[in-house]
């Protein structure tokens, strides 16, 4: 819904149309929260930008020489800068559509059943999103920004982070995927320093075809004793709808 609010600049009433318009709920929402427990973090995923290269988006707008629509950070930027001096603690970056472009939010090999294949490299996708999350660091360097797009790189996504977080990138490394595949990743990373290929995450989206299906949701790969006939009756049901 915030996402949908943030990008209907053509939306009449007091929620459209205007950055002030656009932005209202999430931050009317912020003050709420702050009224009625006001010893609550109060944290948000925050979509940096749609990705949809229409009027209708977030983080997009129209390049007046070229008459192409691009991606333009400057309104999630300001509402960034808003969100911190509202008191948000935490913001994690993220970035899409999951039900339009799943492939931004998170980059797969594989897509969900049905779902569309990447049009793009996956790195690309991991690249964009890296490349977000630094943008917004650099502009609030006192707020705790969680990068995302690391389950992709596999064993590699603990470097990846290190690399971020170690250049001021961002504070903090999100995985999601990667810890339904390999829930001790972070305690090998520390142990051993390194995390083992075989156990994880390859991006199947099988996990994600569980939530879009309100299922309960894990790995269908690395817990297979667990998930594998969950996941085949939810294919069995969908099939059958």
């Amino acid at each position: 819904l915030i996402l949908e609010l943030l990008g209907a600049k053509t939306r009449i009433g007091e929620y459209g149309g205007s950055y002030q318009n656009r932005t209202r709920f999430l931050k009317e929402t912020i003050e709420l929260i702050k009224q009625e427990v006001p010893m609550l973090i109060i944290t948000t995923r925050l979509n940096i930008s749609n990705v949809i290269f229409v009027g209708n988006s977030w983080g997009i707008s129209k390049n007046n020489n070229t008459g192409e629509w691009e991606i333009d950070l400057s309104e999630p930027k300001r509402l960034v800068k808003e969100l911190d001096n509202l008191g948000v603690s935490l913001i994690n970056a993220t970035a899409g559509v999951p039900y339009f472009n799943p492939y931004i939010s998170r980059p797969y090999d594989q897509p969900v059943e049905g779902g569309c294949k990447e049009p793009e490299s996956p790195l690309k996708g991991v690249e964009r999103l890296f490349k977000f999350a630094r943008q917004i660091q650099k502009i609030v360097p006192d707020l705790p920004i969680i990068g995302t797009g690391y389950s992709w790189l596999r064993q590699f996504g603990g470097a990846a982070a290190a690399a971020n977080v170690g250049k001021g990138h961002h504070s903090l490394a999100g995985f999601g995927r990667q810890a339904f595949a390999y829930p001790n990743f972070v305690r090998n990373l520390l142990e051993k320093g390194q995390m083992e290929d075989k156990k994880c995450c390859i991006t199947c989206s099988k996990c994600s075809r569980l939530m879009i299906c309100q299922s309960k949701t894990g790995c269908v790969v690395r817990d297979a004793d667990l998930y594998a006939n969950v996941y085949k009756e939810v294919l069995a049901v969908s099939k059958n709808k």
